[in-house]
């Protein structure tokens, strides 16, 4: 009877664990997490849950805490696993302890990127990755009155939206020229400018920050590399992730930009596997795919080897983001800009809604609506039976949609 452990209790080391269940093993399973307390869903800490009452907290749990006993899942929370001994197969914990295992899989995630300033651990300056992070920045919202976001991706504008519906000024400084620049298409990130600025959000885009100021202890300000200074006494670091990968490494497995696995999500050591934010899986994609839909993918997986039950179907990498009133879903990876890479727009059927089709080749890679559902879902099957659709095709705003599924 094997013992699978899993390190990480987010959405893929979660997914792994309730799908060896329902894929039929009753073997034991240990999940081993670094943060206290039920594990939180990671999607609405940048939105909802920073407006919530604490009162609401439980309607965030990744899973009621009586889940994992009624799924007979031991759950070891509040303490971290500091080696692996693969010649043993067991982990020593933080705690002291040690815990063996027949089947390990790495559920690590990734660790938010922080700026070389010391400034870094004044009070009112935030990253958001966690749970315990969102709690951290909602306490401080309370207080606040101008924030300056640093970061223009999906957490970034996600936060900002947020924290101007709590009534704060927000200042949003992105080093690249646009917004959303290494995930969306230019159509989308005018967009959002667009939709921001609407809302009174102030866009920096093409500069960083130099310095960070601080007085007794408390964030003040922040400067740009123009010179420009903004006061501030909310700070929110949305610059993207580092993969944890110091664990695997330092047990000698595989690493790279992630734990390097197989297609299969099989690590260098064939009693490990891999899985989330933070693995290059030989053959899928050629990033590390950030995202639930990946973790939950990867872990499904995962668990289907184990049992020999049924593995999911593959599917294009999808996203989605909700600021404002606007849903951003997206299928599909959007290239760098390239002599070969086309964007075509095209209004949607609702009032204020928009997809871009993107193609690379004259194939088609990815699709990104806004409020706009019907080309949404329509783009994914295309890109997942591999369609043969035309830029053209597209451009011709007479075009119905639906006949792409003929």
């Amino acid at each position: 009877m094997p013992h699978y452990v899993i390190i990480g209790a987010s959405h893929a080391g979660i997914s792994c664990a309730e799908k060896l269940r329902q894929l039929g093993s009753s073997d034991p399973i240990t999940l081993i997490d670094r943060l206290a307390g039920v594990p939180l869903q990671r999607p609405p800490l940048s939105k909802a849950y920073l407006g919530a009452d604490n009162a609401e907290e439980e309607s965030f749990y990744l899973r009621r805490a009586d889940w994992f006993t009624e799924q007979n899942i031991t759950l070891k929370d509040g303490v971290d696993v500091t080696a692996i001994h693969r010649a043993d197969k067991t982990l020593t914990l933080s705690d002291g302890t040690s815990q063996p295992y027949d089947e390990l899989i790495l559920a690590l995630g990734a660790a938010p990127r922080r700026l070389p300033m010391a400034e870094m651990d004044a009070k009112g300056v935030h990253v958001l990755r966690d749970g315990a992070d969102a709690k951290a920045l909602k306490t401080d919202l309370a207080s606040a009155s101008q924030a300056v976001v640093v970061g223009g991706g999906y957490i970034g504008l996600e936060a900002a939206a947020s924290l101007r519906k709590h009534g704060l000024s927000v200042t949003v400084v992105e080093a690249a020229d646009r917004l959303l620049a290494r995930v969306a298409s230019p159509s989308i990130s005018s967009y959002y400018q667009s939709l921001h600025e609407g809302h009174d959000v102030t866009i920096l885009t093409g500069t960083g920050l130099t310095a960070l100021t601080a007085e007794e202890g408390h964030i003040t300000g922040v400067t740009l590399a123009d010179g420009r200074q903004i006061p501030c006494d909310l700070l929110l670091v949305g610059i993207g992730v580092i993969p944890e990968t110091a664990l695997a490494e330092d047990a000698g497995l595989a690493v790279g930009n992630g734990i390097l696995t197989s297609h299969s999500y099989q690590t260098s050591d064939p009693h490990i596997h891999a899985i989330g934010d933070n693995v290059m899986a030989e053959g899928r994609w050629p990033i590390r795919v950030e995202s639930v839909h990946n973790a939950q993918f990867s872990g499904h997986m995962v668990a289907s080897q184990f049992t020999g039950g049924k593995a999911p179907a593959d599917e294009a990498p999808w996203f989605w983001s909700d600021q404002y009133d606007r849903k951003l879903q997206s299928a599909g990876l959007v290239p760098a800009p390239g002599d070969e890479v086309v964007h075509i727009s095209r209004a949607g059927k609702r009032e204020g809604g928009l997809s871009v089709w993107t193609f690379a080749h004259d194939k088609l890679v990815a699709v990104e609506s806004v409020n706009d559902p019907q080309a949404y879902m329509i783009g994914k099957f295309c890109l997942e039976q591999d369609k043969p659709v035309q830029a053209a095709q597209i451009a011709d705003e007479t075009l119905d949609l639906k006949s792409l599924r003929a």
